[in-house]
């Protein structure tokens, strides 16, 4: 099994999965007249594209800027057109790429005070260059904030057969007034309209989840229903909440006791992922396959098998349970995308072992061209990292075998303080005496949950404000018996900084010392040494956070 999940890995991270090459947009261009303040401010443009699957998380491609202005970056592009974000300096157009050279020309001297600062040539120039004009007259002729929220709670407190006609046509209804008065390429308005259908969806999907609301299959299609051809972040966000409905209906529709999987289903389960079976457990499994039928007695079987397993093989029975009460609920395409949804909803809390394992599993199954290469990309980017998640997870076992609290590098910029079998107060002292003089900004979170994974990549930020020598960021794990995905987590997510992990017991001795009872997932403690009577900011208000720590630097 070991040696599989390891082929699994080489595999995946080679993308020999992958059905095609993926199309390439080179985006180039020039900053005329670029100033200091506009280089320091922003020595790199970037190009952010979206995954398909991945809704709220761009990938960002930086094109480092030339003394004379100049950049080129390739960005790959599954879809035959794709909207992606261009961003220099505060400044960000969105344009829409296809496979070829496109070319974003601005002057700095006008770049935050014309109406339309960017210049768009090559592929698709004429369609991003009106694309640009109507966002300018959008901007222009918005309704005022009351006018525009009386329109959303109507819509949103009404019937929902009605949310969605009301919100496209709230959408729609600036597109109007601008074809109105000029001839619109029939790709804009394609643009236009895709990403006003999917606004409208994205809040009938939260609405529909809100009040436990089951859409009609006819309904469902006309929410659903657009070009394939055309990714938007709007799509992809749409596709998302799409994604939260459809488990809601799943759970609605699995009987309380639990849907059975179809025995064909769980003996190719068996016979491809479990452990240490025989020729004669092989047969049998061959006959269930073939028969899809079974005895009470061979369930029981069939149960002992799964319990040699039940880490890798569980993840498979929910999969295919889920999925299973999906079919009649979902269209093929919905359902392609489901299974992508499945495992990027579960990747960013798994092992690489058991996303590689989930990803073998899922991927053939996907018909959908678009979806495929998608699902490839995301699960090559999430196994990108295994080497170095192999040797911290080595260096994280090195430190635990010694006696006593022991600290250390397990990666890049990423230091560990560990006493598994020490109370929780003993590793915490040492994390905090290891950093007497310096201002520490405590982050309690978690490695299953994505609010606190959230919570420690924006604290990453406080890491450019302060210095080394002033200023420490240290991760606390509570409640937490995995520390193989802990160490996982926190080499993934490139969260640098100092990091303990307490269990269950380790926590409980820490609640007073860490004041354990307020709900803040974040604490500041001083260069003494002394936690902080008043709260700390979380780094969403991280203006106010900055000046927090400076006075506590003074």
């Amino acid at each position: 099994m070991l040696r599989l999940l390891h082929l699994s890995l080489l595999l995946l991270t080679t993308g020999v999965f992958a059905q095609s090459a993926v199309d390439s947009v080179i985006v180039s261009g020039q900053v005329r007249r670029l100033s200091a303040q506009l280089y320091r401010q922003s020595p790199n443009v970037l190009v952010t594209r979206t995954n398909i699957l991945r809704n709220g998380v761009e990938q960002a491609f930086p094109a480092p800027l030339q003394p004379d202005g100049t950049f080129r970056v390739a960005v790959p592009i599954v879809y035959p057109q794709e909207e992606m974000q261009f961003v220099v300096g505060n400044a960000t157009t969105p344009f829409l790429a296809s496979a070829g050279s496109l070319t974003i020309n601005l002057n700095n001297d006008s770049l935050y005070v014309a109406a339309l600062p960017f210049q768009f040539g090559g592929v698709n120039a004429q369609v991003n260059q009106q694309f640009a004009q109507y966002k300018a007259f959008e901007a222009k002729n918005k309704p005022n904030e009351s006018t525009q929220n009386r329109t959303f709670k109507r819509a949103l407190n009404g019937d929902i057969n009605q949310t969605y006609s009301a919100l496209y046509q709230a959408f729609t209804a600036p597109f109007t007034q601008f074809a109105a008065q000029q001839s619109v390429f029939p790709l804009v308005q394609e643009w236009i309209l895709t990403n006003a259908r999917n606004d409208a969806a994205a809040y009938v999907f939260d609405k529909a989840v809100q009040d436990s609301h089951t859409l009609s299959a006819s309904y469902f299609k006309v929410l659903t229903t657009g070009s394939d051809a055309l990714l938007t972040p709007s799509r992809a966000m749409a596709l998302n909440r799409f994604g939260t409905y459809a488990s809601m209906r799943i759970n609605q529709s699995t009987p309380s006791g639990g849907r059975g999987i179809r025995i064909r289903t769980l003996a190719q389960v068996i016979d491809q992922y479990g452990v240490g079976l025989t020729a004669d457990d092989r047969q049998r499994l061959a006959v269930f396959k073939e028969t899809n039928t079974a005895r009470t007695a061979d369930v029981r079987y069939l149960s002992r098998l799964l319990e040699r397993n039940p880490d890798t093989l569980s993840r498979l029975v929910a999969y295919e349970n889920a999925i299973q009460t999906a079919r009649p609920l979902f269209d093929s395409l919905s359902l392609d995308y489901l299974k992508g949804y499945t495992l990027n909803s579960t990747i960013s809390e798994s092992t690489l072992n058991a996303a590689a394992l989930l990803g073998q599993y899922i991927y053939p199954q996907i018909g959908n061209t678009y979806l495929k290469q998608s699902f490839n990309h995301i699960l090559s980017q999430a196994l990108r990292d295994t080497a170095v998640v192999r040797k911290a997870r080595t260096d994280y076992l090195a430190l635990e075998k010694q006696p006593g609290v022991n600290s250390g590098f397990v990666s890049e910029g990423i230091y560990v303080t560990t006493g598994t079998n020490r109370y929780g107060t003993d590793v915490l002292k040492k994390a905090i005496d290891q950093n007497r003089g310096r201002v520490i900004y405590v982050v309690l979170w978690s490695p299953t949950n994505e609010e606190g994974r959230q919570l420690a990549r924006d604290a990453q930020r406080l890491r450019d404000v302060f210095p080394a020598r002033d200023f420490t960021l240290l991760y606390v794990s509570l409640n937490d018996d995995d520390d193989k995905l802990w160490v996982e987590s926190m080499v993934r997510n490139r969260l640098r900084g100092e990091h303990i992990r307490l269990s269950e017991t380790q926590t409980y001795s820490v609640v007073s010392t860490l004041n354990l009872e307020e709900a803040s997932p974040v604490r500041l403690i001083s260069p003494q040494g002394k936690l902080l009577k008043k709260g700390a900011l979380t780094p969403d208000k991280f203006d106010q956070l900055v000046d927090q720590i400076r006075a506590q630097l003074r």
